[in-house]
């Protein structure tokens, strides 16, 4: 099963510890205006910022800070949630795990009640990049069908589908081409005010700029590849431009796309099950992973009595950041992988993460029952025996 020989392949990876991956992080304080936030962002390039309170880590990044409506006069400390952070002693496991369920690109390192550095996602893709990756391909991680936009478009319908669908990436199309790619990082870049602008000019000129066309706006050094292109090639290109992104392309037709979020996706936390289960993005509250994991083992064990042909399944697991509140909804994606088909994806989402366990367990199921159901009459009638 490629999931396990992945799994086998990335172990030395996933076990290597935080302490040789330190970079410096971007702190902030609460009371900081976002402007001055978002200023330190551009000058650092940094995608997160931190603050520590007491033992609890804060964090923010950008996209979250284009839901703002003022960044000249608005504090920070309302964009803020708590994040997990890491020890030195803990593995990359651990930090690409809170990356993909806290949807950052940088976790935060703290020792001695002291934030002293973080990890970055594009160090776990240097790191990646080290091995012989050759024989998985783009095929096995990119993001089908992603969400385009138009050079016509504004840059608020822009921002609008990234604060809404939770995405950094929109590759925009010019006469039926993709051109460039516009990112969260363009589009906070176009609404820092200007120096030397009052107030309320510097809200109309916000305001003016949002609505003018995308354009073009965003990145044309983006790297593409081939469905068929393997990882190290990828990797490779994403270094070599400092991109955040490649576009997966067939025949000059855009196929999908791979960012960071889906190469980090390879380094799933795995459980053991007589299926093999993978699971991204494990919450770090050892009360919600104890839930997954015993649900998910529980629904697979009850699956294979009725669908036998089941191979792998794999789960994502996200949670919406909230500003300062610590609850938020919990997105959770369950892939099933047979014999028979394409991956069969199951989504839910909810405050509750029960109770959307139990409704995406319910959901499997049945319609995996019916499957089973609807093969044995194939079967039967194949074989010319009467259905009943």
């Amino acid at each position: 099963m490629i999931t396990d020989t992945i799994y086998e392949h990335l172990k030395d990876i996933k076990s290597t510890k935080v302490k040789d991956l330190l970079s410096k992080p971007t702190i902030i304080e609460p009371t900081e205006t976002l402007s001055s936030v978002i200023n330190k962002i551009t000058r650092n390039k940094a995608y997160d910022v931190f603050y520590l309170n007491g033992k609890t880590t804060l964090s923010t990044n950008i996209l979250s800070l284009l839901n703002a409506k003022n960044i000249t006069n608005m504090k920070v400390e309302p964009f803020l949630s708590p994040v997990p952070y890491v020890s030195p002693s803990d593995s990359i496991q651990k930090v690409s795990d809170i990356m993909t369920h806290y949807r950052t690109r940088e976790v935060p390192v703290v020792s001695q009640n002291k934030i002293i550095g973080v990890v970055t996602a594009k160090q776990i893709i240097k790191l990646l990049s080290s091995i012989d990756n050759k024989w998985i391909k783009a095929n096995l991680i990119y993001t089908q069908n992603p969400i385009t936009v138009t050079a016509d478009d504004s840059l608020s319908t822009a921002k609008r589908i990234m604060t809404t669908k939770k995405i950094d990436h929109l590759p925009v199309v010019h006469s039926d081409k993709v051109k460039q790619v516009l990112t969260s990082s363009h589009l906070i870049e176009t609404i820092i005010p200007e120096e030397g602008l009052g107030r309320r000019s510097s809200g109309v000129n916000r305001i003016h700029k949002l609505e003018s066309k995308i354009g073009n706006v965003g990145s044309t050094r983006i790297p593409q590849c081939s469905p068929n292109d393997d990882l190290n090639q990828i990797l490779k290109s994403m270094l070599k431009t400092d991109t955040t992104c490649c576009l997966v392309n067939l025949w000059d037709n855009l196929q999908g796309i791979i960012t960071f979020k889906d190469i980090l996706g390879l380094l799933a936390s795995k459980i053991e099950t007589k299926i093999p289960l993978f699971i991204v993005g494990m919450p770090d509250d050892q009360r919600y992973s104890t839930l997954i994991t015993s649900k998910f083992e529980k629904t697979l064990k009850r699956l294979q009595q009725t669908y036998s042909e089941i191979y792998e399944a794999r789960v994502v697991i996200k949670k919406e950041r909230s500003g300062a509140k610590k609850e938020g909804k919990f997105e959770v994606t369950i892939m099933i992988s047979t014999s028979h088909h394409t991956p069969l994806i199951y989504k839910s989402v909810g405050f509750d993460i029960g109770e959307v366990l139990e409704e995406l367990s319910e959901k499997l199921l049945r319609n995996l029952s019916k499957r089973a159901k609807q093969r044995s009459k194939t079967s039967i009638r194949k074989m010319g025996l009467p259905v009943f």
